[in-house]
């Protein structure tokens, strides 16, 4: 009985199918818990107006949250009423209270990645739809570039172009690109599409072609399939719909409501940005140990001594070649992936994520996770954490 009373708010247009909202959706239920909110998550086909108009009468929610980054109209504003609203991804500007992608934080973390193997260009592919956050992602990439001192190429895309067309175009688009192009697509279908494109241009990933896209989910859905092998920025879904919720609590509470903003959450490091030495078997072992047991201490005297048949020398010297960085850098972009997984929970104390991780000690964690990205530990836990602290 007592949850029959308990307060209800409403989330519409969500996508079961699609990963980044079940992320979003769970983000939603982490603070609506802490408050003994209870959600209802409405999918695309019951958002339509008349639809909305009944679940509001229905269910009498204190508030609503609306995702707008599908590809399903979503419903008007006007149709909410008096009930406050929270617009997540809206696709063109809100006055509204709304959680948007930081795609400039985003893109900084694909340029970081592409950049590492000191490429003689760049290059840009824009999403299919071709909506606003896409051409933001293309031009702050584009920006980037040209603070480096560096050359960029951009793909001419074509709003929802039949995927045969679009991939013909691409073929010829990447055959004119010079060797060694890092290739930036403003999501994962984008690079899924690229890839394609480039084996049958006969454009060799890594060796000829680096590419990183974004998102970073395993979607589900033949669609939204990303490419495998390809790197990925991978977007922090879950933080987005907490936000949205807290924001969502901030008006209902009669608390001025101030728009926010998401973004990277970490790399997913794949073979399309692991430089020139993806065929080289003892390389892709040495990447997989690191994966596995960096967080053990690891260090690359131990990762060399694994292979005795070469001298560590001669093997740091081919692990660099290959990867575009040391093999202290692989190691600890590991770890830090790690330490940002268990920042993103209230519980860890930083100590004890610099032991987890394999750091060798809390300052060492803090020194390269502020070099990283540009926060403290305790700004960022506050931006990720899954607890409402009021």
């Amino acid at each position: 009985m007592r949850e029959q009373c308990s307060p209800s708010i409403i989330y519409f247009d969500y996508h079961a199918n699609e990963e980044r909202h079940r992320r979003k959706f769970a983000g939603i239920c982490r603070f609506a818990k802490a408050i003994g909110w209870r959600v209802a998550a409405v999918p695309p086909e019951r958002s339509r107006p008349a639809s909305v108009r009944g679940l509001l009468a229905r269910h009498k929610p204190v508030g609503c949250i609306v995702e707008c980054s599908g590809l399903d109209a979503t419903p008007p504003p006007d149709v909410f009423g008096d009930t406050p609203v929270v617009w997540i991804d809206p696709l063109a500007p809100c006055d509204g209270a709304s959680v948007v992608c930081d795609n400039v934080a985003v893109t900084k973390a694909a340029f970081r990645e592409l950049s590492a193997g000191l490429p003689p260009c760049f290059a840009a592919v824009p999403s299919l739809s071709m909506p606003c956050w896409s051409q933001e992602r293309v031009d702050a990439f584009r920006a980037l570039c040209a603070n480096a001192g560096g050359q960029c190429h951009v793909f001419d895309g074509i709003p929802w172009e039949d995927h045969g067309e679009r991939i013909a175009r691409l073929r010829t688009w990447i055959s004119s690109l010079p060797s060694r192009c890092a290739v930036f697509a403003a999501n994962d279908i984008s690079a899924r599409d690229i890839a394609e494109a480039a084996r049958l241009a006969y454009r060799h990933m890594p060796k000829q072609l680096t590419l990183c896209g974004v998102d970073g989910t395993p979607e589900d859905t033949a669609f939204y399939a990303p490419a495998p092998n390809v790197t990925s920025i991978q977007v922090d879904f879950e933080l987005a719909g907490f936000l949205a919720a807290r924001l969502l609590g901030d008006m209902v509470a009669g608390r001025h409501a101030r728009p926010c903003s998401y973004g990277p959450l970490c790399v997913l490091r794949r073979e399309s940005t692991r430089g020139f030495g993806r065929r080289e078997a003892r390389i892709l072992e040495a990447v997989e140990i690191i994966r596995a047991e960096a967080c053990d201490g690891l260090s690359a005297a131990d990762l060399a001594a694994r292979f005795p048949h070469c001298s560590r020398k001669h093997f740091e010297r081919r692990f660099r070649e290959a990867m575009g960085h040391s093999i202290l850098d692989e190691i600890n972009h590991v770890r830090l992936m790690k330490a940002k997984v268990l920042l993103a929970s209230p519980s860890p104390s930083i100590g004890a994520i610099a032991d987890f991780c394999g750091f060798g000690s809390e300052r060492e964690l803090r020194r390269r996770f502020s070099a990283d990205t540009g926060l403290t530990m305790r700004q960022w836990r506050k931006d990720h954490v899954t607890q409402m602290r009021r």
